[in-house]
């Protein structure tokens, strides 16, 4: 019940029940979320503060709206996994509009620095994975991955379109993910990237290298480029 009293604005407020309708409705195999008008009438309250209220879940990923068509609930994550501290990192892998094109895979000498955090020899093969993710059909970012030769080529192409490392490891390693270092600065997209991203060479990415780990150590190196035009990392920061 929402409390218009309180210093909360109301369209926050609204937002929390919309939360959990659209999770009900979801469960319930319905797509298509209320109009505009249903909950003008359900809140009692103006279009633009409905309209606020939504667009905070839209944000959020939860609803998307189509022009013409109304608001509808997007599809949560394909795949559940035990990792409980991660499991929001590759949250992004399973968006609905988002696929996936494979760019490369295949052994490769491993590359200065890349060794160290994989444990491996100085130029020993190790396996990469380039991979391409696209919103209706808009090149969105670039993932260049880094991982052990022996579990890069027990993975299929299938498989490498379809699932996050976090579910492979788990899945077809019974590997648990125990930790993750993400950096994420600004750069200028060189080249190589500019035409794969269909962007200018100079325009803003952001770049986001990560190290993933299992109790025995990195198993997973890399990093992402994310067109700065078209994404935003957004973060949730908590006292507990």
């Amino acid at each position: 019940m929402s409390n218009y009293n309180s210093l909360i604005p109301k369209y926050v407020q609204i937002a929390d029940s919309l939360r959990k309708k659209a999770d009900e409705m979801y469960k319930e195999g319905k797509e298509k979320f209320l109009s505009d008008d249903e909950l003008i009438k359900m809140f009692d309250v103006s279009r633009m503060t409905i309209r606020q209220a939504v667009q905070l879940l839209v944000e959020e990923g939860l609803l998307k709206r189509i022009q013409g068509k109304g608001t509808f609930i997007v599809r949560k994550e394909k795949l559940k996994t035990d990792i409980a501290k991660l499991d929001t990192f590759f949250r992004g892998w399973y968006l609905e509009n988002f696929n996936v094109k494979l760019l490369y895979r295949g052994s490769v000498p491993c590359p200065e620095g890349i060794d160290v955090k994989l444990g491996v020899k100085p130029g020993e093969e190790v396996y990469q994975v380039k991979r391409l993710r696209l919103s209706e059909g808009i090149p969105m970012v670039i993932d260049n991955r880094y991982l052990l030769k022996k579990y890069g080529e027990q993975i299929t192409d299938e498989e490498y379109v379809n699932y996050s490392f976090s579910h492979l490891f788990l899945n077809k390693f019974n590997m648990s993910l125990t930790e993750g270092e993400i950096e994420i600065e600004a750069v200028l997209a060189s080249q190589e990237i500019s035409k794969i991203l269909d962007v200018s060479v100079g325009s803003p990415i952001l770049y986001r290298s990560v190290d993933l780990k299992v109790k025995k150590g990195c198993v997973l190196t890399g990093a992402s480029s994310y067109r700065g035009d078209m994404y935003k990392y957004k973060s949730v920061l908590s006292l507990d």
